[in-house]
């Protein structure tokens, strides 16, 4: 998982580093997928390592 445990963070610039093929990138580069364990998916998303695949970060999208 990234080191950033903001769940609120909204800054694009931030990059996430995956921990299984330790690609570094930005939100705006992740695949995105909805999260599991029946979390909104209209506030919640997973940002996904956009080489492998592989869950980076859920993340709060909107506020409800």
């Amino acid at each position: 998982m990234s080191t950033n445990d903001d769940i609120h963070d909204t800054d694009d610039t931030e990059a996430y580093t995956c921990d299984n093929c330790g690609t570094r990138f930005s939100r705006s580069d992740a695949t995105r997928t909805e999260t599991m364990g029946g979390l909104d998916a209209d506030t919640w998303q997973t940002l996904c390592c956009p080489v492998c695949g592989a869950r980076v970060k859920t993340v709060f999208v909107r506020d409800s």
